[in-house]
This record gives C-alpha cells, structure tokens and sequence, in this order.
C-alpha cells in the first residue's frame, strides 16, 4: 500500500480547510485532480476520509480519517526534514523557495525583485504566491511557504521576522479634489468621512484606520475596494480619499490622475519585512533574500532597513 506525497498533501489540505474547492485552491490544482487523488487513497485504505454532506457546508473527517491525520502529518514532518537535510551545505537561494507576498507589496516588489535573483542567484527556483496577512503567517507555520514579505508586526511567536523596507503613507485624492490646498498635513486634521479602505483581511485597511485614529466599532465604511489599484479607481473618480503607500505610487499614479499630498513630518509608514518558521532552515534563504529586497530601495523610492530580527508584536 503506497501513497505519495501529493496525495498526503491533498488530504492535509481538505483536512485542514473542511472544503475540496478552497483546498484544491490552494494546492494550485483542479478540483476533480484533487478529488481523484483522495479517492485513490479512500480505495486503498478501504473507507471514507471525509463525509460528503450535500451543499456548501464543510466536510468533516471520518473516524478513519481521524486516524490517518497525524500519521499523515508527521509523514510530512520527515519530508521537510529531508528536504532540509538535502538543502544543507549549498549556497543560499539556490533551490526551491515558495515565497508569499502580502497584495499591496506584491504587484510593485516582484517586477524589480525577480529579475534582481535571476542576475544574483541564478540557481534558484522561485515560487510567488499572493496572498493576505492570515494566509500568509499560516501558510508559513503549516510548511506550504518557505517565506514571506509582509507588513510588521508579526504577531506570531514561531515566526521570525528581518525589517527590510520602510514604506511611508502618502495622501490620495482625485485631481479636482480641493479639500486641501496643499500640504504636508496632518493624519488628525483627514477628511475621514470620505476615507476609502481596502476591504477586511489587508493589513493595509488595519494600518489606515490605525493612521487615522478610527480604531473605533462606530466608524462605518460605506465604499470598500478588493485592491489596491481598484482603490485607486475609485479615488481618481472623486468617490473619496485614502492613504498609499510610496512603494504603489509610481504604479498606481503613472497617468497623473491622482493628486498626491504628504503627511507632515513624523510621517506615518508601516514596516516591511521578510518573516520565516523559527528555527527553520529556510532562515538562511530568508536572509539572503532580505539583503536583496534591501538592495532594492532606491529603485521602489523607499528607505531599507537594518538587518537586526524584529521583536513580534500582536498583529
């Protein structure tokens, strides 16, 4: 009776997200793929993993597949082992890395950071995944990404964390806005009613409302965008004003349709840095890939910074 590793993380997969869709999603295959190999499995064993209920509620684990799950798990456990044990010895971003990347870094950091690799650590095989804060941390807690790039601060003990970027926030509003004249201004003195947000699950909406002191449960948001650059849109059609960062600027403002106001000095900004699993041994990787993005800062137009690890904090 053999199964394989894709099988087993499959399995993990639906054990984990109680649905075949998400879990297939998220192994980056179809669902029928999927589904095909846990039927595989169920052939072998002789029984259900997973009762199958009708509509879109979650699926639940089986007594047998209640008894399969940590021989499962730790069968993965003694792959990464030997996965780490051949990446022992060689030269660091020279195999495989499964990096993710929060939304509002991604579209703006890859294009200047893979063709920064390709010239400086040819050998290695990179994998982009992007992906929110949450998915993020657990992605990397659950072995599915060797690393990420996200805002700070963590907020997970067994994760750690190397500041890379400094991002200040700027001001957008559209070209006939004339709520104000000119700056630098204020966070306190923003036009908060008119505040657009990014919607729940980006740091960034977090890091907003924390700018502009809205931590608040009566603040209600009536315009929410799924990204950055639809936030953006609806920015420079006068729909309201909301907070970029400078890392976005150059990309989110290249026709010129946004006017862009400054924060007064100290400027608000949020932390960027490269975070790993604690004592993993992709850490050697991770740090090697932070001097790159450091690397990178006068062409992204942001400040890099020091290399010392990053206290967590609650995220």
């Amino acid at each position: 009776m053999n199964f394989t590793l894709r099988q087993i993380t499959y399995f993990l997969a639906v054990a984990r997200l109680r649905n075949f869709g998400r879990a297939a999603e998220s192994c980056h295959v179809s669902q029928p793929g999927l589904s095909s190999q846990i039927a595989q499995i169920e052939a072998r064993l002789g029984g259900a993993l997973f009762e199958r209920g009708a509509g879109a509620g979650p699926v639940r684990l089986t007594g047998l597949g209640e008894r399969l799950l940590p021989a499962a798990q730790e069968l993965m456990d003694a792959a990464q082992r030997l996965q780490t044990l051949a990446r022992s010895g060689r030269e660091p971003l020279a195999g495989r890395m499964r990096l993710a990347i929060i939304p509002t870094v991604a579209p703006y950091l890859i294009p200047h950071l893979v063709p920064a690799l390709r010239v400086s650590h040819p050998a290695l095989d990179l994998s982009l995944h992007e992906v929110v804060t949450d998915e993020l941390l657990a992605g990397i807690e659950e072995r599915r990404f060797d690393a990420g790039v996200m805002a700070l601060p963590v907020g997970h003990a067994a994760i750690e964390a190397l500041p890379v970027l400094r991002d200040p926030f700027l001001i957008a509003t559209s070209e006939d806005d004339d709520t104000y004249l000119a700056g630098p201004c204020r966070p306190e003195s923003l036009a908060t009613e008119r505040l657009l947000l990014l919607a729940d699950g980006h740091c960034l909406r977090d890091q907003a409302l924390e700018v502009c002191g809205l931590r608040g449960p009566r603040r209600k948001l009536n315009l929410e965008a799924a990204s950055l650059a639809t936030l953006m849109r609806m920015v420079s059609s006068g729909m309201g004003m909301t907070l970029i960062p400078r890392l976005a600027m150059a990309d989110e403002n290249r026709d010129g349709r946004l006017r862009i106001l400054p924060f007064a000095e100290p400027a608000p900004s949020r932390d960027l840095a490269v975070v790993w699993r604690r004592n993993a041994e992709a850490g050697s990787d991770a740090r090697a890939l932070a001097g790159v993005i450091r690397e990178l800062a006068p062409l992204l137009d942001v400040e890099p910074l020091g290399g010392a690890p990053a206290v967590a904090g609650r995220g």
